[in-house]
């Protein structure tokens, strides 16, 4: 089963206190990064984010954003600093010694003294938060598997169309392959018999010929070819991630190539060493999008 790297997904979970919102952006990458951007004090749950989505997915950049949105507004809890109130009493009324001062306080003034009225709010308990995150990322890493594995469906098709027609070019390849030494034997013979006799034709064409024969043989290339493209219909039906090995095919594949065009003495088998040179970088693209 193929599996794309880019997709996206978003899982919501609402509490008495507040929702919860995750978003999960995934794209191509050779190993599996991600990156979060939590609340300081979430780190607990940052971490059992971070190791969900790592048993989920093998490869791919995904960025994760959390939204938080509170549903009730708790009263807050206002606290007297008395010790500290009774500090600046204190000074108060050493200053009063010498300078006016009102004999009473007003709530301008004390709201003005710093740290004199504590206000504490209610905070959400960090398990309560733990269990959303786990929840809202669930429901998000579900949505985004989904998406990628509708991408990757898509990216298999692209790439089975594409393996045939590397296939088309490399039987041409093969067809060429056996008329270029029974070719290059009727032109050897032609020179051959223009200079001598014919037992000597006949002699020195075999060995000529022979050594050619050797020299554009691309057999053992080929036949490494159709293995590789075995595997690579192999690969495309497994269950794991694939991307890796399927990058590893394609690079064999083309190394092939490139020593069958070196071999190569034919018009003919040139363009389609060009051709499938082009299909495969075609392949190697759409194999880069695949985890």
């Amino acid at each position: 089963m193929v599996r794309s790297m880019t997709g996206f997904g978003r899982g919501v979970t609402t509490t008495t206190n507040f929702q919860l919102t995750i978003e999960l952006r995934s794209v191509n990458h050779r190993f599996l990064e991600v990156h979060s951007r939590f609340p300081k004090d979430w780190m607990e749950a940052e971490m059992l984010a971070k190791k969900t989505i790592s048993r989920a997915l093998s490869r791919g950049k995904v960025d994760v954003s959390i939204h938080f949105k509170e549903l009730t507004q708790s009263v807050p809890t206002i606290e007297v600093n008395m010790d500290l109130v009774q500090a600046y009493e204190k000074a108060r009324q050493q200053v009063a010694k010498i300078a006016p001062l009102p004999t009473q306080w007003d709530m301008a003034e004390l709201h003005a003294l710093d740290h004199v009225f504590i206000q504490q709010q209610e905070e959400v308990a960090l398990t309560q938060v733990n269990e959303a995150v786990l929840t809202a990322l669930q429901e998000a890493l579900a949505n985004l598997l989904t998406m990628r594995q509708a991408e990757g469906e898509l990216l298999a098709n692209v790439l089975m169309e594409q393996k045939q027609q590397l296939q088309q070019q490399i039987a041409l390849i093969e067809q060429q392959s056996d008329l270029a030494v029974s070719k290059y034997r009727e032109r050897l013979q032609e020179r051959l018999s223009m200079l001598s006799s014919d037992d000597y034709v006949d002699e020195r064409a075999v060995v000529e010929v022979a050594i050619f024969a050797d020299r554009v043989d691309i057999s053992e290339e080929l036949d490494r070819l159709h293995s590789h493209i075995h595997q690579f219909e192999t690969t495309l039906q497994s269950t794991e991630a694939i991307g890796r090995k399927l990058d590893f095919i394609m690079q064999e594949m083309h190394r092939e190539i490139n020593t069958i065009g070196s071999k190569n003495q034919s018009t003919v088998v040139s363009v389609a060493v060009v051709q499938a040179k082009t299909i495969l970088e075609k392949m190697r693209e759409q194999v880069q999008n695949v985890e």
